[in-house]
């Protein structure tokens, strides 16, 4: 009985105290896959049919670094990237994208709605690229897949 006690007080010791192999979570790998948006999380969409609203796409470059692609299905199909985007996690524990010093978005765990109004917790991400053109000045506000 002494000996079947020992060895499974031996088995739980070397089991809690052996290190762990989990791998945390990286900045890009945290906020990495497609934003969709839809009428409620965006006002500037509202008029948009489901099957026309833009979507994000971040993509991991490195551990703190991802590339953005904007598709815009209206009035035109258009896509733009950014790469090299970098990451920060802020205080508040949201992500900051920014781009050669210059913020352009954040992405955050807040409320986002569905396209039939139904509320729920998830990824949003919000950008707003002002780039030399105006034509091609990005704002989003999106959730995660």
């Amino acid at each position: 009985m002494k000996k079947a006690l020992l060895f499974s007080t031996l088995v739980f010791l070397s089991a809690a105290c052996s290190r762990s192999n989990d791998v945390a979570p990286t900045l890009a790998g945290e906020v990495s896959g497609t934003y969709l948006t839809n009428g409620f999380l965006d006002i500037l969409c509202i008029a948009l049919p489901a099957n026309q609203m833009p979507a994000v796409t971040l993509t991991p470059e490195t551990d703190a670094a991802v590339t953005l692609t904007y598709l815009r299905k209206y009035p035109t199909a258009q896509s733009q990237t950014f790469t090299h985007l970098q990451l920060t996690r802020l205080t508040d524990n949201s992500i900051q994208l920014a781009q050669q010093g210059q913020v352009i978005g954040t992405v955050q765990t807040d409320r986002a709605f569905n396209s039939n109004g139904m509320e729920r917790q998830a990824l949003v991400l919000r950008v707003q690229a002002n780039t030399t053109d105006p034509q091609t000045a990005i704002t989003f506000t999106g959730a995660k897949e």
